[in-house]
């Protein structure tokens, strides 16, 4: 019953924490319409245990324990605002469709960069990774990706900054943590053509630390699927915790 309240706490605290802590211009949509950029990243909203979307917040700023996830998930909001329209021909035969201006997602990339004091900051590494998904011209339709705001090249590459960090710090000092900033883009091309198009470059900020690490459960325990898309927690202050789970619905047991 503790281990249950402390989960609800901690969570109700999360929620109001990181859904308000919006970076500047996500409150309204991420990405003014730049007249170069043919397909924009509009929001970042949180996912919910089953990978769904949670339509009603966005998300600004995150945090994650690296000693318990190396994944920050959330859903990436985007849209294409080529456009494109039916061409009919005589006898109302179609000559072309708008459908020919559909965008097809290729790539996601992100760049992770260290910051410092005095806003100084250092590159740490990029990662690419194939995605997929069909956009509809003039904007028709929104569509909403999970993805991780962080690699295992990245996860990787800030444990052992963090190890680094940890490794002269007093018994019983607070565990290191590093202020990251994700620049990424997602990339694609136009159905008719093939003409590559990306998204303008969106920065998301995580502080990352070294915290406590997945719990030790009991003979009839199981951890429990407290994060999003059912992971065992370390975002967002989602603390992990063992319990007894119901076999069909894969939630601890009253």
């Amino acid at each position: 019953m503790r281990q249950k309240t402390a989960q609800k706490t901690t969570q109700k605290t999360t929620h109001v924490l990181f859904y308000a802590l919006l970076f500047l211009g996500v409150g309204g949509g991420i990405a003014c319409r730049a007249s170069d950029a043919s397909i924009m990243v509009t929001a970042l909203r949180p996912l919910d245990a089953d990978c769904k979307a949670d339509t009603n917040h966005y998300v600004g700023r995150g945090a994650l324990n690296l000693s318990v996830s190396s994944e920050y998930l959330l859903s990436v909001v985007i849209e294409s605002v080529v456009e494109g329209a039916d061409v009919e021909g005589s006898g109302g035969r179609l000559l072309s469709s708008e459908k020919e201006n559909r965008v097809v997602l290729t790539e996601w990339k992100r760049q992770t960069f260290l910051y410092g004091a005095g806003g100084t900051s250092k590159f740490l590494i990029e990662e690419s990774e194939p995605i997929a998904g069909i956009l509809e011209p003039n904007a028709q339709m929104q569509l909403l990706i999970p993805v991780s705001m962080l690699g295992p090249g990245a996860a990787r590459e800030l444990r052992q900054v963090l190890l680094q960090a940890g490794a002269g710090l007093p018994l019983g000092a607070p565990p290191p943590g590093v202020e990251v900033v994700v620049r990424f883009q997602i990339k694609g091309k136009l159905m008719s053509s093939g003409k590559k198009i990306e998204t303008a470059p969106v920065e998301f900020p995580i502080f990352a630390y070294l915290g406590a690490p997945l719990p030790q459960c009991l003979e009839n325990e199981s951890l429990a699927p407290v994060g999003p898309c059912g992971l065992y927690g370390g975002q967002d202050g989602f603390q992990p915790i063992c319990c007894e789970l119901d076999p069909i619905s894969r939630k601890c047991k009253s």
